[in-house]
């Protein structure tokens, strides 16, 4: 699996990143819980999960969630979703994008001043589905999770409005290390009818309990603050709890 991934990736340093992941993971003592919502098949996921207790997984694109669940089926530790993180519990309208096996889908649609090609097509919304959505604080409550050890979000603009509804967790330092995808302040979200997702407003959710340790895309690197070019408009930024 890692040689396969690696292979995919043309960047000696992000390679490594993944490399050191892998086998930080794989090769230490396993402990707590890992909260990781908006799945890939082959993604960061598949390099973390080996290290932890137990591992709680959201994926609403249904195509991916079945490649998901078939490649994690015997694994006990490893409890899977079909279903969107949102901040009410029922169901939500979800929109397919075009690229990369749906890899832009939200529940939000794309701003015109977003508009980019994926190996020479146009990204677009190709359809809608209903899916189930949760709300992660009442998730928690319901399976009894009292701390989690690293909580990972890539769920395309609901970043900071799914984490919110967290912030009970987040006041009482039960969570340890949050890594989110978010919208550069300037540019805004991606999505036009979706909320903030800037870096301000996740610095104004996380200032007192947590500090900015690290800043890039995919595999961050602790105490690693990569340059981001100006044109993107998100990017990956990770905190942990504060001494």
């Amino acid at each position: 699996m890692l040689q396969k991934l690696i292979k995919t990736i043309k960047n000696p340093i992000k390679a490594l990143r993944f490399i050191s992941l892998y086998l930080y993971h794989k090769f230490r003592k396993k402990r707590g819980v890992l909260l990781f919502i908006g799945m890939e098949p082959g993604g960061v996921f598949s390099l973390m999960h080996f290290g932890y207790e137990k591992c709680y997984g959201f994926e609403a694109y249904p195509e991916r969630f079945e490649k998901l669940q078939k490649k994690y089926q015997n694994n006990p530790s490893i409890q899977l979703f079909n279903a969107a993180a949102a901040n009410y519990d029922g169901e939500i309208t979800f929109n397919i994008s075009s690229n990369n096996d749906g890899a832009s889908s939200s529940i939000g649609n794309f701003k015109k001043e977003w508009e980019q090609e994926y190996k020479g097509e146009k990204i677009e919304m190709i359809r809608s589905i209903t899916v189930p959505c949760i709300n992660l604080y009442n998730f928690c409550k319901k399976q009894n999770i009292e701390f989690i050890d690293e909580y990972v979000s890539d769920i395309q603009g609901m970043d900071l409005e799914v984490l919110k509804t967290l912030k009970p967790m987040i006041d009482k330092k039960q969570i340890g290390r949050i890594t989110c995808e978010v919208a550069k302040d300037e540019k805004g979200n991606v999505y036009k009818d979706l909320p903030d997702n800037s870096e301000t407003g996740f610095s104004k959710l996380l200032y007192t309990n947590y500090k900015l340790i690290a800043k890039g895309w995919g595999v961050l690197k602790d105490n690693t603050f990569d340059k981001i070019p100006e044109d993107a408009w998100e990017m990956d930024c990770r905190w942990i709890l504060k001494n």
